[in-house]
């Protein structure tokens, strides 16, 4: 599995932190309220440079993280691997047992479209108390708020973003707020590297 890596410079004269985020560009996505996460998070001085390092692989997580709002911290309660390529794999059966929640028997779930990932919920979720979602290389990245009886569908179709401010790892980021020093990582066909500087004023290149 190839890794990518994407190296960022500072020249902006602003201590604080970058962030990588991911989104997706799909329409069913976004009716879903799928939920951006703070995925990757390193702090730089002025003239400093930090890279970021990852592997294309899939899991998926649920965090008892109540209403699933900007600013609230999603701590995975588990993480599990998923492969949309695998059967066994793409999907997964969130439930509350013995007062706990779990991802149970996956045959419980239902089955997602081929090339997807699925997460089917069981009836004894309750209303805003828990999460679920997606992870890429062994992190939380995108979330929808769990409620019974509910089959979470994510299309594997990933925009990665990057942002500087003032970011925790792990937090639902509040994505109509940042509208600056943001700038999107595209990533050609075959290329796994990239490098990206913040200028001195606050541009990217």
């Amino acid at each position: 599995m190839a890794e990518y890596s994407l190296m960022v410079k500072n020249n902006s004269p602003n201590s604080s932190s970058f962030c990588v985020y991911t989104v997706s560009p799909d329409t069913q996505q976004i009716q879903q309220d799928l939920r951006s996460i703070a995925w990757f998070t390193k702090a730089a001085n002025p003239n400093g440079q930090i890279k970021f390092r990852w592997e294309l692989s899939f899991s998926f997580a649920w965090a008892e993280s109540g209403q699933l709002v900007p600013g609230v911290f999603f701590e995975a309660g588990e993480i599990i691997t998923a492969d949309p390529s695998d059967d066994r794999r793409n999907r997964a059966y969130f439930e509350k047992n013995d007062g706990a929640y779990r991802f149970g028997d996956s045959t419980q779930a239902t089955l997602p479209s081929k090339g997807a990932l699925g997460i089917t919920t069981s009836g004894n979720i309750p209303h805003g108390q828990a999460s679920i979602g997606v992870g890429i290389n062994g992190k939380a990245a995108l979330a929808v708020n769990a409620t019974p009886h509910y089959h979470f569908t994510f299309i594997p179709k990933i925009q990665y973003w990057l942002a500087f401010g003032n970011f925790r790892e792990g937090v639902v980021l509040d994505l109509n707020s940042m509208v600056r020093n943001v700038v999107e990582i595209k990533f050609p066909a075959n290329v796994y590297d990239l490098q990206v500087t913040l200028n001195e004023d606050n541009t990217w290149s």
